[in-house]
């Protein structure tokens, strides 16, 4: 097992077979000192973050399977808080669906809209480019870039929709309510799927009008 990239919350590992292991860790992200899953700086580690993330990805892993939705999901990985998975040529894209105004998105529209205010599951593009602050970029662009044809555009930006759908009802079902969330896409054997991860990493979630840590949104989901 070789590692071939450490991430801000994942270490990749190169698998014999071809395949990667994905191994989760306590790291946090943030934005200004404040932790925020929306955030690109790594701001501290908390204790068992790992482990939450890895159960949540389980979980909704699980969910999208039972709904026919492709992911690049195998099975859990020998490693502690780990999970193996097909390897995938990434788009280098973050596809992020809101469900309400938050974080960056009202940093840059706070001239027309407030915190909080709901959004028809509006899917947005950006490049993940930290140097670059992860620059939002049109889809018409995309193509025109080479970096996914029309068809993964359409594709990624349906599927975002579909999954937030279905992880906003699941979610609602324990009084919990989905602000928004990223997703990771790739080509499997030619075909765009899901890749990455689903965790308190990539969505922000709100119970009682506070935004809920990792940790704690693993604890109100899996318990």
């Amino acid at each position: 097992m070789r590692r071939i990239y450490s991430g801000k919350t994942k270490d990749v590992f190169e698998l014999e077979d071809g395949s990667l292991l994905l191994k989760f860790k306590d790291t946090v992200t943030g934005t200004e000192g404040s932790i925020d899953a929306g955030g690109n700086e790594v701001i501290g580690e908390i204790a068992g973050k790992g482990g939450s993330s890895f159960q949540l990805t389980l979980y909704f892993f699980e969910l999208l399977k039972k709904a026919g939705i492709p992911t690049h999901f195998l099975a859990v990985g020998s490693e502690d808080n780990s999970i193996i998975v097909k390897a995938a040529r990434s788009y280098g894209l973050e596809v992020i669906c809101r469900e309400k105004a938050w974080g960056s998105f009202v940093r840059r529209y706070g001239k027309y809209i407030r915190e909080g205010t709901p959004l028809p599951s509006l899917v947005e593009f950006t490049i993940k480019d930290d140097e670059r602050g992860d620059p939002l970029i049109t889809k018409d662009a995309i193509i025109a870039l080479g970096i996914a044809n029309r068809e993964a555009v359409e594709f990624m930006e349906k599927t975002a929709q579909t999954i937030t759908a279905l992880l906003k009802a699941d979610l609602a079902k324990k009084n919990l309510e989905l602000i928004d969330i990223k997703f990771e896409f790739g080509e499997v054997d030619g075909r765009p799927v899901l890749i990455d991860e689903i965790s308190g990493d990539s969505m922000r979630v709100v119970r009682d009008g506070r935004v809920l840590l990792q940790n704690e949104l693993a604890e109100a989901v899996l318990s």
